[in-house]
């Protein structure tokens, strides 16, 4: 898996778009900010992780095949929240931006760290078989069991010979 300097991104990210971003893994762990809001290492706010959790319940309800942008509007500011399969990336933009020509830009960019980052090998584990080991505890079980009450014999008549 590649390393990825998330900082870096966001400042070459910053000085191409002229706009402030930051990017999380699909968690919502913010892996680099130029966000003030949103500062690295910290998680997307919980009401917003909902919104964006749900958006594929509100592409269904808008018989949409899925939903790979969303902006929220705020009283200085536009949010721009933009998903790729692996990472969201938030852009902080003046009102006065085109969302229509920024968004293409955006998607681009996602699609290239998407491709670039190498996916780490899925990991199959198998099922694991609880009734052996039960069946195995039962056994050893009854063993102490039969071991307990043959000893038992023993003890009571080393008891009587004692006293």
């Amino acid at each position: 898996m590649i390393d990825l300097n998330y900082d870096e991104v966001i400042s070459h990210l910053q000085k191409e778009l002229n706009a402030e971003c930051a990017i999380s893994n699909k968690y919502g762990v913010i892996l680099g900010s130029a966000i003030k809001e949103l500062p690295k290492n910290k998680i997307i706010p919980q009401n917003v992780l909902d919104l964006i959790a749900n958006r594929q319940g509100i592409a269904s309800v808008l018989n949409l095949d899925q939903i790979t942008s969303f902006a929220l509007e705020a009283k200085e500011n536009n949010y721009l929240f933009t998903f790729s399969k692996d990472f969201i990336l938030i852009s902080k933009l003046g009102l006065d931006v085109n969302l229509a020509k920024f968004m293409p830009s955006i998607r681009l960019f996602l699609k290239n760290l998407d491709t670039k980052i190498k996916k780490p090998e899925q990991i199959d584990f198998s099922k694991f078989d609880f009734s052996k080991e039960i069946s195995q505890i039962k056994d050893s079980l009854e063993k102490e069991k039969i071991n307990t009450e043959k000893y038992s014999i023993v003890k009571t008549l080393i008891k009587y010979m004692s006293d």
